[in-house]
């Protein structure tokens, strides 16, 4: 059993998840998140089969829909449709599912604050300190899960640099009137980027993701909102009086060393998301699922300190973003040739199934489980 006393930063998917597992083996855990919980964030809201491994029981309870249906816009060939059991993505709000892990960390025995951002960090020999807004609190350990940029990670001179970043913008949207309420939506019509359509239960979240324009920021929002106002038309969206929110999302795991001998990074804050598509809940959890790790070595006597959680991380998932990162890249390089390939070829959309399933190396945890092989998916025509 543990019993260090653990500060996380950050209620997300990340956070929640490590302050679960170490309180479950007895650590003292102090959950910081910056909001009142629930609270909404900007994303897709899809959880993917390799993000639903050992979540707790009633993660899901505001659970609005699962799809299995995929369709794939792009290029000069006509959308490519798949039907995958194996992919099914579940719909969630992410103010909700937030708030059940946070809840799931509580109950486990870890002190909740929400409304409490962490304001400076402090790393010593002998343990941390973090000051809030309403407190100081000193600990043994620090595990940072703030999001990008992180400002635990600045004060604690780690990571920062992700190998590729991209702008996110989203809504929520009422349903389409052409578009099926059971399909997911992947444009690839955005520069460095694709747009998505999202149906949830009475509504769907409509966004776009773009790894920037050569012209610069400005430039890659302008862009961005252009590709989200010409698939909206095509798609019979009513954006007008939608409101969008952003932010950078961080991908292929941060350049920067993210761990220290008492403090390491999870999450966003680690540069955790996908190259390809951006999924960032599934990367978020299995860092979660290291971190905790990570102190589970020390307390058995594997290891002196937190810093072979870095290698531990980069081995388990260095493979699969850098495969995510070359796919990213020939999919921009030619939205045509990717989908053509993906439509003839059955390994390649085996492949890009098991992205997303994660069932074998190197993608998703499942696959270092004993997880069976997948199957190509069914082409709808």
């Amino acid at each position: 059993m543990l019993s260090p006393s653990i500060v996380v930063i950050g209620a997300g998917p990340a956070g929640s998840t490590a302050a679960r597992l170490l309180a479950d083996h007895g650590a003292r855990v102090t959950l910081l998140e910056a909001r009142r919980l629930p609270r909404d964030k900007t994303c897709a809201g899809g959880v993917t089969p390799k993000a639903r491994l050992g979540l707790p029981d009633g993660a899901f309870d505001g659970s609005e829909r699962a799809i299995r249906r995929f369709e794939f816009q792009g290029g000069r060939l006509p959308p490519l449709r798949l039907e995958e059991p194996t992919a099914e993505i579940v719909m969630v709000e992410r103010s909700s599912f937030d708030y059940a892990l946070a809840g799931a960390a509580a109950a486990s025995g870890a002190e909740v604050r929400d409304g409490e951002p962490a304001e400076h960090v402090t790393e010593l020999r002998h343990g941390v300190i973090v000051r809030t807004r309403r407190s100081t609190i000193r600990a043994d350990y620090l595990i940072a899960a703030d999001g990008f940029p992180s400002r635990a990670a600045r004060g604690l001179g780690l990571g920062l640099i992700p190998r590729r970043q991209s702008l996110a913008l989203a809504a929520r949207v009422p349903l389409s009137a052409s578009l099926p309420s059971d399909v997911i939506t992947v444009s690839f019509t955005l520069e460095r980027g694709y747009v998505w359509y999202f149906p949830h239960g009475d509504h769907a979240s409509v966004g776009a993701g773009s790894a920037g324009s050569s012209n610069g920021e400005k430039q890659t929002i302008t862009s961005t909102r252009v590709a989200l106002a010409a698939f909206a038309e095509r798609a019979g969206l009513d954006l007008a009086g939608a409101r969008f929110s952003g932010h950078w999302v961080p991908q292929g795991i941060c350049r920067g060393a993210i761990a220290s001998s008492r403090s390491i990074l999870i999450g966003d804050a680690a540069g955790m998301a996908d190259p390809l598509l951006g999924e960032g809940i599934a990367y978020a959890i299995g860092s979660g699922r290291l971190g905790a790790q990570a102190f589970l070595d020390m307390a058995a006597g594997r290891s002196a300190d937190l810093r072979p959680y870095e290698a531990r991380l980069r081995a388990e998932y260095a493979p699969a973003m850098h495969r995510l990162h070359l796919a990213a890249r020939a999919v921009e390089w030619s939205p045509t040739l990717a989908l053509g390939a993906a439509r003839s070829v059955p390994w390649v959309r085996a492949y890009g199934v098991n992205v997303v399933a994660g069932l074998r190396a190197p993608f998703g945890s499942a696959s270092r489980e004993g997880a069976t092989p997948i199957s190509s998916p069914t082409v709808r025509h």
